[in-house]
């Protein structure tokens, strides 16, 4: 009975984040993105920090949030670079052309992993 209540536990808690992407998962998830659902290229989606873009012409599609994390605790932390690319993969995945208001965390110890990012942001597509 223990058993099953740690389980219980357990899912629980892994089910209040969203998922862990490691960085060599990146470019795989950007070349799934391009082949179902994305009109701008991934690397063509622009990420800002700024509330607004293209003069204001846009449409929101929604909100992206994801996190970034290094597999163990002798991988290297997860770079910026790699948390904005994750941001394109994730609005790219919305048919976005942009993320405004991108947000990217410092590296801080996650439930799944020793080091990550948490990155989220506005995804929108251009008029």
């Amino acid at each position: 009975m223990r058993y099953f209540v740690a389980l219980g536990v357990c899912l629980a808690v892994s089910a209040c984040g969203d998922a862990m992407t490691y960085p060599a998962q990146i470019d795989n998830q950007a070349g799934k993105a391009e082949a179902t659902t994305a009109s701008t290229p991934v690397n063509a989606v622009v990420v800002t920090q700024a509330d607004t873009i293209n003069g204001g012409a846009f449409t929101v599609v929604g909100n992206v949030n994801a996190t970034v994390g290094k597999v163990t605790a002798f991988h290297a932390d997860p770079t910026i670079a790699q948390a904005e690319q994750k941001l394109r993969v994730e609005a790219a995945e919305l048919g976005a052309d942009a993320v405004i208001n991108a947000e990217i965390s410092d590296v801080t110890i996650c439930a799944l992993s020793w080091g990550c990012r948490k990155v989220s942001g506005t995804a929108v597509t251009l008029n």
